[in-house]
């Protein structure tokens, strides 16, 4: 029974920036956050959404969904791709008027990485 308690808890205590791809806010904060191989429901206060959706990591793509811009490989025809793109890749949707902004966070995060790459 503890194993079963401890692989739950694996996926209900992670680091947002480290681990979530993408979260979407609901009714009544009910907040789905998406991982690579899993997503967690939790009902969190007004506070902690305001906390959550003003990081910087995170950009709104649409009305309640927010994509970690550390974590995109592809943006593509009003997707955004956090993993391999095909057909199994995990991805959300993202209007075109915040696509052309997010590939340009998108694009400053990745020449940062590069540049922080080179320097090490």
């Amino acid at each position: 029974m503890n194993v079963a308690l401890d692989f739950k808890n694996t996926y209900e205590d992670f680091i947002l920036q480290k681990d979530i791809m993408y979260f979407r806010v609901g009714e009544r904060g009910l907040v789905s956050f998406h991982g690579k191989n899993y997503h967690v429901k939790k009902r969190m206060s007004s506070e902690q959404i305001l906390e959550i959706t003003s990081d910087i990591v995170f950009f709104k793509a649409n009305t309640d969904c927010y994509v970690n811009t550390r974590k995109i490989i592809h943006i593509q025809d009003g997707k955004v791709y956090f993993e391999t793109k095909g057909s199994e890749s995990k991805h959300t949707t993202i209007t075109k008027l915040r696509q052309h902004r997010l590939k340009e966070i998108w694009q400053q995060h990745r020449t940062e990485a590069a540049l922080e790459e080179m320097n090490k």
